[in-house]
């Protein structure tokens, strides 16, 4: 079994359904104080917390599981940023906002080295941390920064460790984030979740495109728009919101037993599996089979890749797990499917620029679902 734990003290509590089930409930309770007609994307925001991927830990040379990486479409004053806040202040930990602009520079992000000189008169090299150094990390206007910004957050979001680049020290790698907030602990607990936002179309001007290198990075994309209740719109006023304070309802280690508990709980058969494999390929113009295969062709130029088994499988756990079952089913892959998935292709010239990519894209998975067989395997 793989563990997110190395560290035994974090995970000797209890842990169950039902205490799963009220902290998520805690959570909605307490983002849904600020934001009105968001309902769903507190659910799937809230859901996301819980949800474990596998990656990669240089540090250690070991495969082990970590927090998603999300982002967040949408227009401005829908509530992204408000929406991603709510959720670090209900959640006892160390959280940080980065705004994305041309002048960040790395050091500005990860932190730096600096001399600075004792009571006594000796120097000693002193480690200022940057944002980046947190449990939590909204990116905001994450397209608003250079490549040479970007290119930390890929680390950050496919490794969950940073290289820092000493004048002192030369290259260190520094675990994210440590529970104990000890700079070297690269063995015990870490919590590292980032959390960004995207300017739509119609807002790109002074942007740098996201490169599908760092799209792939997130495990989950969200396409917010404005409330299709007028009655939710209607509550959006200041004598709603002004001096509710959202209260931390729970805290880190907590969230990351929940998470193991659903991990260990929730299986997944062999014929979803299969399914879930034959959807992600029928994105791919060259893999594509089936009723699919001529849309994709038409369409998609790149599709998704074989990376998204890892948080396809997840995402559709943690479903799986809300939904009140412990198999994953054909029809908890679904659901999940669109967020995983669109964010991720690359689309054809000369497409209807009427509509945003990830528009287009979101059609293209909701077709690709319909027209996949389900095979032998439902």
């Amino acid at each position: 079994m793989m563990d997110i734990q190395e560290n035994p003290e974090a995970v000797h509590e209890k842990m169950d359904r039902s205490r799963v089930l009220a902290i998520e409930k805690s959570l909605k309770q307490q983002m849904s104080k600020w934001l009105f007609g968001l309902d769903d994307v507190v659910s799937i925001l809230t859901r996301a917390v819980f949800t474990l991927v596998p990656y990669t830990d240089s540090l250690t040379a070991t495969k082990k599981l970590k927090q998603p990486n999300a982002l967040l479409f949408g227009g401005t004053g829908i509530g992204k940023t408000d929406l991603i806040n709510a959720l670090f202040m209900a959640i006892r930990g160390v959280f940080s906002r980065v705004q994305g602009e041309p002048s960040l520079m790395p050091d500005d992000i990860v932190g730096y080295d600096t001399l600075i000189e004792t009571t006594g008169g000796s120097r000693e090299i002193k480690f200022v941390p940057g944002p980046l150094l947190a449990n939590g990390v909204l990116w905001d206007e994450s397209n608003r920064a250079t490549a040479k910004v970007k290119a930390v957050f890929i680390e950050a979001g496919e490794e969950s460790a940073v290289t820092l680049k000493s004048p002192f020290q030369g290259k260190k790698r520094i675990p994210l984030w440590p529970i104990s907030g000890d700079i070297n602990d690269i063995n015990g607990p870490r919590f590292f979740m980032l959390l960004a936002t995207q300017n739509i179309f119609g807002e790109e001007e002074g942007t740098f495109p996201n490169p599908m290198a760092e799209l792939d990075r997130y495990s989950f994309s969200i396409f917010m728009n404005d409330p299709e209740n007028p009655a939710e719109e209607e509550k959006i006023n200041a004598l709603n919101v002004v001096g509710k304070k959202i209260e931390p309802v729970t805290d880190l280690p907590e969230v990351l037993r929940a998470a193991q508990f659903i991990y260990e709980h929730v299986s997944i058969p062999e014929h979803t599996r299969k399914y879930m494999t034959a959807l992600i390929r029928n994105t791919r113009p060259h893999r594509v089979q089936g009723e699919a295969a001529a849309m994709v062709k038409k369409n998609v130029l790149v599709g998704a890749s074989p990376r998204v088994n890892f948080h396809l499988e997840a995402f559709a756990r943690t479903e799986a797990f809300f939904s009140g079952d412990d198999v994953v089913k054909i029809e908890h892959i679904k659901r999940v499917a669109e967020m995983v998935l669109a964010h991720r292709l690359v689309i054809q010239e000369g497409m209807d620029f009427a509509k945003s990519r990830e528009e287009i894209c979101r059609e293209i998975i909701r077709e690709v679902l319909e027209q996949t067989d389900t095979g032998p395997w439902s």
